[in-house]
């Protein structure tokens, strides 16, 4: 399985050959009218102020690095995911089944940490999935950042690898070593909390990677959110609502997020994701994309784990 990600890096063959387009706009109203015109797109677009004044090259160092896009395997196998026969329901959303255990949307800043933040993200909702409740903590991507030596920092990461080191090392809470490397310095790796204290380190006691949409969404209803990567495009810089299917633009890069459920707008089946982007991007920091056909790879790139309880 592929299952490294640089969130959002740029392609070599762009950056030798294609500097002149990445100096164009990341927020192209051109882009937003030819979608929003388009009577097949079950999408829409428009000016998303993350990116106000900011050029594609802006963009990818603001969220990503400047390795390539290539998914390939990390240097630790996932294990495959066994599911048994069950009936998989049109609609889920882990926010509605475990609204106390789905964690806030965060912001990555001008750090390519997507890798981190979605691989800490869904260990954390597992934990209070898992344990009731009684394990309600919000884990640190600062510390996969500046820790996990198998990964780049800000830029970039491979999904098995950070499970890895889930598995090997875990993390401390986001409270004891909070995120500091938004400004694209990944820091030292620390030897105590912030506050002087003991670090105090949750983990995953195995990682998996189901196989299928079907083996996906038996995973999310069984266990809660996994980690997936997919393949981003210029006109996804635009999101707004709807169910995203890639129309046009060139290809950015790649990022990881968090698929938290799924279910059917207007006859397209879709993933909902939750980003990394903040609240203000896309559906109140969320966004849809088309279930079912491996959009931009979406469903290729699938990875999770179970808290060590």
């Amino acid at each position: 399985m592929k299952t490294a990600v640089f969130c959002l890096l740029a392609i070599v063959a762009f950056v030798a050959a294609g500097n002149d387009y990445f100096s164009q706009p990341a927020i192209h109203r051109d882009l937003i009218e030819e979608i929003n015109q388009d009577p097949t797109s079950t999408w829409t677009a428009g000016f998303n102020k993350n990116f106000a004044n900011m050029s594609l090259k802006d963009v990818k160092h603001k969220l990503l690095g400047a390795r390539s896009i290539n998914l390939i395997p990390g240097n630790h196998p996932a294990k495959q995911g066994k599911y048994a026969v069950m009936d998989v329901p049109a609609e889920f959303d882990s926010r509605k089944q475990w609204p106390n255990c789905i964690h806030k949307i965060r912001n990555q800043e001008k750090c390519g940490s997507c890798w981190a933040f979605a691989a800490s993200e869904v260990l954390s909702d597992r934990f209070c999935i898992a344990s009731e409740g009684k394990t309600d903590v919000v884990l640190s991507p600062q510390y996969l950042v500046a820790c996990d030596t198998g990964d780049y920092g800000c830029q970039g990461g491979y999904l098995a690898n950070s499970w890895q080191f889930l598995e090997d090392t875990g993390l401390p809470s986001d409270e004891c070593t909070p995120y500091t490397a938004g400004g694209g310095v990944e820091g030292e790796c620390p030897s105590t909390c912030k506050d002087g204290s003991a670090l105090k380190f949750y983990k995953a006691s195995d990682y998996v990677t189901p196989s299928t949409p079907e083996d996906m969404q038996k995973e999310i209803l069984t266990n809660g959110p996994v980690e997936v990567a997919f393949s981003v495009y210029r006109d996804f810089l635009q999101y707004k609502g709807g169910v995203y299917a890639h129309k046009t633009g060139g290809l950015l890069g790649g990022h990881a997020v968090k698929c938290i459920g799924w279910g059917v707008e207007d006859g397209t089946p879709y993933w909902i994701i939750a980003n990394s982007w903040g609240e203000d991007w896309g559906e109140n920091g969320t966004f849809k994309i088309k279930r079912g056909s491996n959009e931009c790879g979406i469903e290729s790139n699938v990875i999770t784990g179970t808290p060590a309880l």
